[in-house]
């Protein structure tokens, strides 16, 4: 028996020697987080640039893409693990089967016009263009905890747009929206707005369950997150208890107490 155990120490001992852990310490997989170059995505670039994922315990490699399309690509053959990209092109690429859930919003394009509250198209067009962060439901994919404090790192990035803006913007500068237009930073994916945005691009197909949006939009996820940072904070920030105040939950997920109206009948089922 000593024998044995003399053994198996020096069995660990070269282990270590060579830079082999045992599972448990080994470090968590680096998320990879794929990017569209465009200030629609301040939310990620910010919080990587303020440390916001370190922060909530999570290792996130940005890697940037020049159009939607090749990044919702690579998402669905899961070559990163979450992508921030347009939501047009998200919707489209839900609609056509690809593995993807929503699990937060991103910034939208708007003119600040008084118009956009009585020009729905004209709004609906704008935040077409805008972001919204989708993770691939695919096998190894990251599981609900850890894109939950993903999510967390996002609204805390919303959180320093509103409360410090020059200190955020200056972080990312690059990025600054053009003078005279401003994005709107809201981590809510808000599913009532992309059921609209589906509805408009004609996409529930003869065929598809009414419940097929719904089922691609990880409400729990945002809701989760929201709740988390509420019971650390309380009622201090007030742009926090503003995102809690209009979060819209599913019914078995909502710390918050707010539950899911019934939605119009021309809508996809949450």
């Amino acid at each position: 028996m000593r024998r044995l155990g003399t053994l198996l120490l020096a069995v660990s001992l070269a282990l270590l020697a060579i830079g082999v852990k045992p599972d448990s310490a080994q470090a968590a997989a680096a998320i990879r987080l794929g990017y569209l170059d465009d200030p629609g995505s301040a939310l990620v670039l910010l919080a990587e640039a303020g440390s916001l994922f370190k922060e909530e315990g999570l290792e996130v490699k940005t890697v940037r893409f020049d159009d939607s399309a090749a990044g919702l690509a690579a998402l669905a053959a899961g070559k990163v693990d979450v992508g921030a990209f347009r939501v047009a092109d998200t919707l489209k690429a839900i609609a056509r089967g690809n593995r993807l859930r929503i699990i937060a919003g991103g910034g939208t394009d708007r003119t600040g016009s008084l118009l956009d509250e009585v020009d729905t198209s004209g709004r609906l067009e704008r935040e077409e263009r805008g972001i919204v962060v989708t993770s691939a439901d695919l096998p190894g994919a990251p599981d609900k905890e850890t894109l939950a404090k993903l999510v967390s790192a996002l609204i805390k990035a919303d959180l320093l747009l509103h409360n410090h803006p020059a200190r955020a913007w200056s972080s990312i500068p690059s990025h600054r929206p053009r003078e005279g237009r401003y994005f709107r930073f809201d981590p809510d994916p808000d599913y009532y707005r992309l059921a609209d945005i589906w509805k408009r691009l004609d996409l529930q197909a003869p065929g598809m369950a009414r419940s097929f949006l719904a089922d691609h939009v990880y409400d729990e996820i945002y809701c989760d997150a929201l709740h988390d940072l509420k019971e650390g904070e309380g009622e201090s920030d007030p742009v926090l208890k503003k995102l809690a105040d209009k979060a819209v939950c599913p019914p078995d997920c909502c710390p918050t107490g707010k539950k899911k109206s019934a939605p119009e009948s021309n809508l996809p089922l949450p």
